[in-house]
């Protein structure tokens, strides 16, 4: 059983493999395909950019303007592949502004638009015929497609005769066709895609009675509420129609696989390698074999605080820009049914913190040992746990926030406004913090993280040294200030354990909001 359960996967994964090389062939990519997609020529961009969406063999492909930005001859080539593809038995919409002369002929049937209403629909030929008959005909010499766009494409700069024309046409092609009669006759080569899979496409008229709803400039415009696409009962046995067309766990797996080649590229490049090295160096030096005695109490502590904000801030604000980022590739790869949205997401979290946490534990290793914080060996792996627990919790803020507000502007607007309530009532700057906005502190990854490295690196009684910096603690006669007492001062709450558990759930809370929040937003799809 196991050397057949080999073999079907062996088959499964060499069947997509000549999936993808009968791709490459119908897109007449063979010479390119071992060619990097920075390399490769404007056409063959835009045919490989088809070709990612070929290989889900979708029924219907839509296109919007394809041609745009070739030439005259990438342009003719890339239609001569729709033209195949169409000719495969697949169902090619595309809207094209200003085709050439071969373009316009390659169309099996056209729909002609101007401000969202319908003009004339049927053959390309036809078009000619049909203008002609209401006395606007075609000079000889001259491209169809421009001789349409003269008639339908109304500037500013143009006198109010040619936007009257324009609405002469609407009106004649309204009064002469019934919406069934423009169904049919636009629908004809949908309305039977794939077996008992059925594209019906009723378009209603533009009247009097019916109002334009559609934006402008449109390119392709039909009443949305009016297409209705009918899906027979599938039965679960039948390949063709399954949800997914890979598993969850190869969807995993391959997204992981991406994720972490882009994070190496983004997160743990040689420049932040060195960043945090040097980091490392410079707070090192600062705080330089700091003593133990009661001078330096301050010292200490405000290198726990440094320590703990700079990676929190670092975390949170290259991770809220992941989903801003990758918000149209997201949208466009679900779309097509590419893989499920929790896998993505599982993926993306899982994948880059490795190499988020790669960074602050390089520069702990630096700076904790040559500031001498706690010399205890005992006392060095809590305080990385809790400090890479910090990290992951503002990864997490980060993550919710990217996921909230897709807009990148934005996002860095209220990633800051956040990052800084958290840090102003995390405990260092101020200890009592008013009811109204003292709430914050619960949800700041700074007040359990600093909380819990407080007590990590004070864990015995501060020698009094007659500074003065604990004059109420060291009192004359007094050797030793209590650790207890000491902590308090510095307003550390909650014992290690219940702090690292509250950037436990932060970090866990974070990224359901985060998924969740993405779940929701718009096109984001409503799949698992």
């Amino acid at each position: 059983m196991a050397n057949n359960g080999s073999h079907m996967c062996v088959q499964s994964t060499q069947s997509k493999m000549a999936e993808v090389d009968k791709v490459i062939s119908q897109l007449k990519l063979e010479k390119c395909a071992n060619t990097p997609i920075m390399l490769i020529s404007g056409g063959e961009r835009k045919r490989t950019n088809i070709g990612s969406e070929l290989l889900t063999d979708p029924q219907a492909i839509l296109l919007d303007e394809p041609t745009s930005g070739l030439d005259s001859t990438s342009a003719v080539a890339l239609m001569n592949v729709l033209r195949t593809l169409a000719d495969s038995g697949k169902t090619v919409i595309t809207s094209i502004h200003q085709p050439s002369s071969s373009v316009f002929a390659s169309f099996d049937n056209l729909l002609v638009l101007a401000d969202g209403c319908i003009v004339y629909a049927g053959t390309p030929g036809g078009s000619l015929a049909y203008f002609e008959s209401l006395n606007y005909p075609c000079p000889n010499g001259y491209n169809a497609s421009d001789h349409l766009m003269d008639l339908l494409v109304v500037d500013a700069g143009v006198d109010e005769s040619n936007a009257s024309r324009k609405q002469r046409l609407i009106d004649k092609w309204d009064s002469g066709k019934s919406s069934e009669d423009v169904a049919k006759q636009v629908s004809q080569n949908l309305c039977r895609v794939r077996g008992d899979f059925y594209f019906s496409l009723p378009i209603g008229r533009c009247s009097r009675q019916f109002s334009c709803p559609f934006p402008h400039p449109l390119p392709f415009a039909l009443q949305i509420e009016q297409m209705k696409i009918l899906f027979p009962p599938s039965d679960e046995t039948d390949e063709h129609f399954k949800k997914w067309n890979t598993s969850y766990l190869t969807q995993l797996k391959v997204l992981m696989h991406r994720a972490m080649r882009n994070s190496r590229s983004a997160i743990f490049t040689p420049l932040n390698f060195v960043k945090s090295i040097v980091l490392g160096l410079i707070s090192g030096l600062v705080w330089f074999q700091l003593p133990e005695g009661e001078k330096y109490v301050a010292d200490r502590s405000g290198l726990v605080f440094f320590n703990m904000t700079f990676w929190v801030f670092d975390s949170l604000f290259t991770a809220f820009m992941s989903f801003p980022s990758e918000r149209e590739l997201i949208f466009k790869e679900r779309s097509s049914g590419s893989y499920r949205l929790s896998a993505y997401f599982i993926a993306k979290t899982i994948s880059e913190a490795p190499m988020r946490l790669a960074l602050p534990f390089s520069y702990i290793l630096i700076s904790y040992w040559m500031s001498n914080l706690n010399s205890s060996v005992s006392a060095f792996f809590p305080f990385v746990l809790v400090q890479l627990l910090c990290v992951l919790a503002g990864e997490s803020i980060g993550l919710l926030v990217g996921a909230t507000v897709l807009d990148m502007e934005k996002a860095m607007v209220v990633a800051t406004l956040i990052s800084l309530a958290m840090m102003l009532t995390g405990g260092f700057f101020a200890e009592h913090v008013a009811g109204y906005i003292g709430w914050v502190q619960y949800l700041s990854p700074f007040k359990y993280s600093y909380h819990a490295c407080l007590q990590i690196a004070f864990d015995s009684d501060v020698k009094c040294d007659g500074s003065g910096a604990l004059e109420n603690l060291c009192k004359e006669g007094v050797e030793y200030a209590a650790r207890r007492d000491v902590l308090d001062m510095l307003g550390a709450k909650g014992s290690v354990l219940f702090n690292v558990f509250g950037l436990f759930v932060i970090s866990i809370a974070g990224r359901i909001a985060a998924y969740a929040a993405l779940r929701r937003t718009k096109d984001g799809g409503g799949r698992v």
